[in-house]
């Protein structure tokens, strides 16, 4: 448990090392302005294949809006240490951030430059290999989606990149071998950040190239590997979510599922994704944060885990995948971690 000491000290050192870096005023006053990186730096990364222990079992810790704004704050410093203390523990094979990672850059204290050079540091720190995906918050200011992402690619323990003239700051694909043999691809996806032209729906939606090109990664994968399992890992809904909401069923006794409030968030232009995932037949995790539930949330739907995290300041997601089980239902179990 964290002490009321501890997280009031590593705050205390945390602005010491702030003020203490050269450059850190300038950054102060611009808000750690990363705007146009991705301009000078290609978000492009050759990704390490990832392999299953001895059982065929791989672990994904996962972390959802985290709404980081300095770095600084009581607040920022309790989260990131809590997915210390939750890496070091659990040491999985792969942490996932599943979007607003950072805020919208409103609050009066904002350096994103900071808050990224801090985390991405704690996670080479910890030899800890992280996924990123972008949330609707993560590229609003001093910085887009693909300013981060192309930020990011410079942490070696940071698997991220970015598809050339592909909508979006981030689609990339992550895969796992047991004993050599590839069994299971984690596919990574931008949802995107607002839609200004829709009345209806505020939120962003995947765009058509966005589509194109995960229906591509997806059969390019079958087509070379035969019959393997994928996980899919967004920060916005799709409308299998709703569906989920209604139709689906628990992951297991004592698991809250999904609810109405999955429904409200409802996405009807990510309705191509879905179908891609339904075509495909191999989907069986779709991952997302976005929605602030009050605990982590799990439903299985028409053969696929539709998954919504907690924001970790409350609980985080432990995901087992079984890579050698003969179903989607038997491949995944969850367990959440309190904070």
């Amino acid at each position: 448990m964290k002490s009321f000491f501890s997280i009031f000290l590593a705050t205390l050192v945390a602005i010491f090392n702030f003020f203490t870096t050269e450059g850190s005023f300038r950054q102060l006053i611009n808000k750690g302005d990363i705007t146009g990186y991705a301009e000078t730096v290609t978000a492009e990364k050759e990704m390490p294949i990832l392999s299953t222990d001895e059982n065929g079992d791989f672990t994904v810790l996962q972390f959802s809006d985290t709404h980081f704004t300095t770095g600084l704050s009581y607040g920022d410093i309790f989260v990131m240490k809590t997915m210390e203390e939750q890496i070091k523990e659990y040491t999985p094979d792969l942490v996932v951030v599943l979007g607003d990672m950072l805020d919208d850059g409103e609050a009066g204290a904002y350096n994103k430059e900071y808050v990224l050079d801090t985390v991405g540091t704690m996670f080479e720190t910890l030899e800890q290999y992280w996924a990123y995906i972008p949330g609707n918050n993560d590229g609003i200011a001093h910085g887009t989606s693909a300013d981060v992402t192309a930020y990011l690619t410079q942490f070696d323990y940071c698997l991220c990149a970015d598809v050339k003239d592909v909508s979006g700051g981030a689609q990339y694909s992550i895969d796992i071998e047991n004993n050599g043999t590839l069994v299971h691809s984690l596919i990574f996806l931008d949802t995107m950040d607002y839609d200004n032209e829709d009345d209806e729906h505020i939120y962003g939606y995947v765009h058509a190239d966005q589509v194109e090109w995960c229906k591509n990664e997806i059969n390019s994968k079958l087509e070379k590997y035969g019959d393997i399992s994928m996980s899919v890992f967004i920060h916005e809904n799709t409308p299998a979510f709703a569906e989920a909401a209604i139709y689906g069923e628990a992951y297991k006794d004592g698991y809250s599922t999904l609810d109405r409030q999955e429904e409200k968030y409802n996405i009807p232009k990510n309705k191509p994704l879905d179908d891609v995932f339904t075509a495909a037949g191999c989907v069986g995790l779709v991952s997302m944060g976005h929605a602030h539930p009050s605990e982590n949330k799990c439903s299985f739907y028409n053969g696929t885990y539709y998954h919504v995290s907690a924001q970790t300041k409350l609980m985080t997601s432990l995901v087992t995948i079984h890579t050698d089980a003969d179903t989607a239902r038997a491949m995944y179990d969850f367990e959440t971690v309190k904070t």
